[in-house]
This record gives structure tokens, C-alpha cells and sequence, in this order.
């Protein structure tokens, strides 16, 4: 779907501007924001919470500005929006936040599964368990298992690349799979991000990542997954507010 209406864009980035958003946005851009959030929950959201509540923020946004275009542009986002909500309301699909305005669902209920990352840091913000499944996660065993199975993490980012799988579509997300498969320090994350977004070749990364000081994890996935991500702090009485991301006690 494509708009050609530039004047529309213009009036959408003062819509947006009027709200507190960033100034500069295209009808094009907004939409396909919103169908990347809306797959990702599809797929386990597998980004971070502080992202989660910003993609929730643009729809909030969206619901204050669209009742007020016109056009056939308006037309088209508007249906490009409420397409991506059906598809999302099969995920988000929990009421938990009941003080959020009715009419804002997305606000007022949290996803039916996601990452296991993702999974820990709701409920240490908002004291709300979400069944952790996901396809990065799926991705990063995956991942793991190439490493099992003797290749070297060169290697086995390599054949990653190539799989197809979610999280190699992705460059944040590759990185991140890499992260919990890996034991990476900073230069080395820095060596992959390079040669993932191509500023680096193949063979350069080989060499980077054939240092001694470049290895695979030696627990298994469960227990990393423990170690980085494993909350035990008791949360108390919660008011729960996705606009923060931070629980309000009470």
C-alpha cells in the first residue's frame, strides 16, 4: 500500500506534533509500523518493554488524530490500522489494565504469550505473568543447537544468516539471538553488528570471531535463560498503567 499525497503526510506530522509525538511522519511509515508491531506480537514480542509501550503510544496517538482526517489518504491508513488491529487483537487479547479508557483496548489488555525476555521484564514492571513462547525464542534455540551440534560461532551465524528463521530476518533481532546464544563481550557484539548490517565481509567476520575470546555458551539455554532473565523480587498491590513503564504501587 503506498499514499501519494504529501500534503496529507504534512498534515499528519502536525496531527502528531499536536500530541506530543515526532513531528516528522508519512501515513506509509505509520502503517508500517504498526503491522511490524502487530507481527511481532503475532510471533512473540521479542523486543523490550520500553519499545512495546512506545508502538502502544503510537496507536493512542492514531486513535486522537485519524477522527479528524479526511481524504482518500486518511481512508487508506485508517483501513491499513484497523486491518493490523484484527490481527493483533488475536494477540492481545487479556484484560489486565480495566482503568485504561474502554475504548482502548490495546491499552487495556497485555499479549497472550511472548519472549521469554520480554515475559520477565511485564511482569517485574507490572506483576503480570504472560506464557513465554515465541518464535525468537524458538530461534535462539535453534541458534544454540548449531552450536551443539560443533560448528563455530562464526559458523553457526553464518548458516543462521541463512536459515530464513524470524530472528535472522531481522538485524536487531539476529543480534539479540546471538546475544543469549553467544557469550559475547562488547567488541565482539560490535564485530557481528558490523558484518550484519554489511559493513563488514564474510570473511572478515570469520576472522574477528575466531579469537580465543569469542565462544559459545557453556550451559544450556534453559539456564542462561535463568541467569539473564530469571525474576525473584516479590512484586506488591499493583495499579496497573501500560503508559509507564514503571508499576504505580499502591
Amino acid at each position: 500500500m503506498s499514499w501519494n499525497g504529501t500534503t496529507f503526510d504534512r498534515e499528519l506530522s502536525q496531527a502528531f506534533a499536536a500530541e506530543g509525538r515526532r513531528s516528522e511522519v508519512t501515513a506509509a511509515g505509520v502503517a508500517a509500523r504498526w503491522r511490524r508491531f502487530a507481527e511481532d506480537c503475532v510471533a512473540g514480542y521479542a523486543w523490550d518493554l520500553e519499545d512495546y509501550l512506545d508502538d502502544l503510544t503510537l496507536r493512542t496517538t492514531l486513535a486522537a488524530v485519524l477522527p479528524a482526517s479526511a481524504g482518500p489518504e486518511a481512508d487508506q491508513l485508517r483501513a491499513a490500522v484497523e486491518q493490523d488491529d484484527l490481527m493483533l487483537h488475536q494477540v492481545l487479547n487479556r484484560e489486565v489494565f480495566p482503568r485504561q479508557p474502554a475504548d482502548q483496548w490495546w491499552l487495556r489488555n497485555c499479549p497472550a504469550y511472548a519472549a521469554r525476555h520480554f515475559c520477565a521484564e511485564f511482569e517485574q514492571a507490572y506483576g503480570v505473568q504472560i506464557q513465554p513462547r515465541s518464535r525468537f525464542d524458538a530461534d535462539v534455540a535453534a541458534l544454540v543447537g548449531l552450536l551443539t551440534d560443533g560448528l563455530t560461532p562464526a559458523q553457526a551465524c553464518l548458516e543462521f544468516r541463512a536459515s530464513g528463521r524470524y530472528a535472522a530476518a531481522t538485524d536487531g533481532l539476529f543480534l539479540r539471538a546471538a546475544r543469549e546464544a553467544l557469550t559475547l563481550d562488547r567488541r565482539a557484539a560490535r564485530a557481528l553488528w558490523s558484518w550484519r548490517t554489511g559493513k563488514t565481509t564474510d570473511a572478515e567476520f570469520r576472522a574477528a570471531f575466531s579469537e580465543p575470546d569469542i565462544r559459545s555458551a557453556k550451559t544450556s539455554m534453559g539456564t542462561s535463560m535463568t541467569f539473564r532473565f530469571g525474576i525473584s523480587a516479590a512484586v506488591g498491590p499493583v495499579e496497573h498503567d501500560p503508559t509507564t513503564a514503571f508499576p504505580i504501587l499502591r
